[in-house]
């Protein structure tokens, strides 16, 4: 054997995991995990001028040439929209300078601003440049200015300096730091709403952080939490959003990155998706103090939807000038696109190829780059031929290996789907209640737990009118009983939107005309005693209603099977009956249709029994007041924030 012969591991070995393992087995699909997390592998200069004109933009902004702009990229499915914006998230996270912000996801298309700063919220809680999150990149920045503000003799004090100190604090040490913090910040900037600066502060608390950041977002706290951090329940206006990227843009540049736009969703109103987003984009270059905003979308959306709205919406899209098409890709993008790919695979099992294109050629690969394919096309190409080349003489002969079945595409797409982060998402009443409502829909004419469903509808009230809070309702006959099911995804941590739901169920005054009303409600939640006292009980006992525990793993394939029919068209190129085919076909190893236990439990004949439910810590609603108090720290005030500042 020659020295170039063994530099590489046996082809034999080679070509069994490879019959074994198809590295290009992954629905070429970004979703939101790769933007935040482990992408794929990136041709950087592909397309190189469309995340290069983000960047040239924000030197531009820190050379006051102007405040803000934004972006726009058209180009057709599958070319790398979601790729260039996973790119500038990486870019941005390695050199630092601008918070990032990935909007994506809008379950509620009726109510976008309120989507938008859960949207906010979330994005910045995920970690930045420092390996610490965005939020605490910003508090830390506040807190500094804070400090020199307060007179303090202190040097910059980086975030673990003051996440350790909050963190062996006890609580009412922490939260007189946070009350000086907010005091003297006060003093050093321009405040609007001193609450939103408070919960920015206590994300510092790695105890408190989540309970900020739901905040921050719009969610409403429970009573005892919110007197805890000394907040009022809920801050959910568009108003605080200004304000969250007013008080960024005194440290650092934003990035906002709209994808998803293609999806034929629309609002009440008739609205496309990318028409209500295009609104909102208005809104938000408009009182951006210092940012980019990035809008993705294909040319066809762009040119029939987002331009028939009012010049004065869609050119705010395009403040930077003409959209920014991508290119497909050539004969060098496409083998450094796959040489990646295969590098990642080999490395992980720990093999040397014979070239860095094994099992293909540069022959093949050329000849790719010349049909002008999409990434996503080239990528499907290397799934469906990635073979070892004809068996050599001593190689173990390929009958001996066992034959890998080729999978449904559905199949493959769900699994994509079913590999998406949802550990943010299981409070999101409207994500939730529209992936039930979806598998019920396609329950209809069929009888689930002796209820056979006619109709299920979002049309709750008397005249067929939504409510915000009663999700949808489920029409049929319960062995030859009328019933009418109301279902309300109720994931509130309390407060008014909790109260409004149970209110809804209850249905004292006939407004919904239930038979029975049917809270979803993870069990994990507490509840407090006045709700189980005043509607929970009632609701159980007097009126047959049903407490159904949500469950991440029953949820979870229903979720990732609705996201595969939005996406059927533009993403994975399936039809419906391709669809519903799977649902009836596999769908009791996947927990889809009659056999998801979530969907059973909603239809079947109530226990009446309230489960075992956590107590929560009561507390009174009138604690909390708006602070009025001077921005001047009290002497004792002052010795007691040097305290946050020293070490030790």
């Amino acid at each position: 054997m020659n020295s170039a012969a063994s530099s590489f591991s046996p082809i034999d070995q080679i070509n069994t995991v490879l019959r074994n393992h198809n590295p290009f087995a992954q629905a070429p699909i970004l979703r939101a995990n790769h933007v935040w997390g482990k992408g794929f592998p990136d041709v950087e200069s592909l397309n190189a001028h469309a995340s290069d004109a983000v960047f040239r933009a924000l030197d531009e902004i820190r050379a006051e040439l102007y405040s803000a702009t934004s972006i726009l990229i058209t180009a057709q499915d599958g070319t790398g929209k979601t790729h260039i914006i996973s790119r500038i998230r990486r870019r941005l996270q390695k050199q630092g300078g601008a918070l990032f912000v990935y909007a994506n996801k809008f379950d509620d298309l009726n109510r976008v601003k309120q989507g938008f700063q859960q949207i906010l919220a979330d994005s910045l809680s995920n970690i930045g440049r420092q390996e610490i999150t965005q939020w605490q990149e910003l508090a830390t920045e506040m807190a500094n200015d804070a400090i020199r503000t307060a007179n303090l003799q202190a040097q910059f004090l980086p975030v673990e300096h003051l996440v350790k100190k909050f963190e062996d604090a006890d609580e009412e040490q922490a939260r007189k730091w946070i009350g000086q913090l907010t005091k003297a910040f006060r003093k050093a900037k321009n405040v609007k709403d001193p609450d939103i600066v408070r919960a920015i502060f206590w994300t510092l608390s790695e105890e408190q952080s989540s309970y900020a950041v739901n905040w921050l977002g719009g969610k409403e706290l429970a009573q005892y939490k919110a007197n805890e951090l000394g907040l009022p329940n809920q801050n959910q206006s568009f108003d605080a959003v200004l304000h969250i990227l007013s008080l960024i843009s005194n440290y650092n540049e934003l990035v906002i990155c709209f994808d998803e736009l293609d999806l034929p969703d629309c609002n009440d109103a008739g609205l496309y998706k990318s028409q209500v987003i295009s609104g909102l984009v208005k809104e938000l270059y408009e009182n951006l103090h210092r940012g980019v905003i990035l809008t993705v979308m294909m040319p066809g959306v762009w040119n029939e939807k987002v331009k028939q709205l009012p010049p004065g919406v869609w050119s705010r899209v395009t403040a930077y000038g003409d959209p920014h098409d991508l290119s497909y890709m050539d004969g060098d993008s496409v083998i450094e696109l796959v040489t990646r790919f295969l590098k990642e695979f080999y490395d992980e099992k720990g093999l040397t190829p014979p070239h860095a294109m094994y099992p293909f050629d540069e022959d093949q690969l050329r000849a790719l780059g010349r049909e002008r394919l999409t990434a996503r096309r080239v990528l499907s190409w290397c799934k469906d031929n990635c073979k070892p080349p004809v068996i050599d003489e001593g190689e173990s002969p390929s009958g001996d290996d066992p034959v890998i079945p080729v999978e449904d595409p559905v199949e493959t797409a769900f699994k994509n789907e079913m590999e998406e982060d949802l550990s943010k998402d299981l409070d999101d009443n409207a994500l939730i209640s529209n992936a039930l409502f979806f598998s019920l829909q396609m329950l209809v004419g069929q009888t689930v737990e002796k209820v056979t469903i006619e109709e299920v509808t979002t049309g709750v009230k008397k005249r067929g009118g939504r409510d915000p809070y009663l999700n949808f309702k489920i029409l049929g006959k319960e062995e030859g009983r009328e019933v009418s099911i109301g279902v309300a995804v109720l994931q509130y941590d309390g407060g008014g939107g909790l109260g409004a739901g149970f209110r809804r169920l209850v249905d004292e005054e006939k407004v919904f005309g239930l038979t029975r009303g049917c809270l979803v409600r993870s069990q994990s939640k507490p509840i407090n005693h006045y709700f189980r006292k005043t509607y929970l009980n009632p609701l159980i006992y007097e009126k047959g209603g049903e407490f159904v525990d949500l469950k991440e793993e029953e949820i979870r394939p229903l979720i990732a099977i609705r996201s595969v029919h939005q996406k059927r068209e533009v993403d994975y190129k399936l039809s419906e009956e391709q669809i519903f085919n799977f649902i009836a076909e596999k769908g009791a190893e996947n927990l889809l249709g009659i056999h998801n236990p979530l969907l059973k439990e909603i239809l079947s004949d109530p226990s009446h029994q309230v489960p075992v439910l956590e107590d929560e810590p009561e507390a009174q609603a009138q604690e909390y007041t708006e602070k009025g108090d001077s921005d001047e720290l009290e002497p004792s005030e002052e010795i007691e924030l040097a305290g946050l500042a020293v070490n030790g």
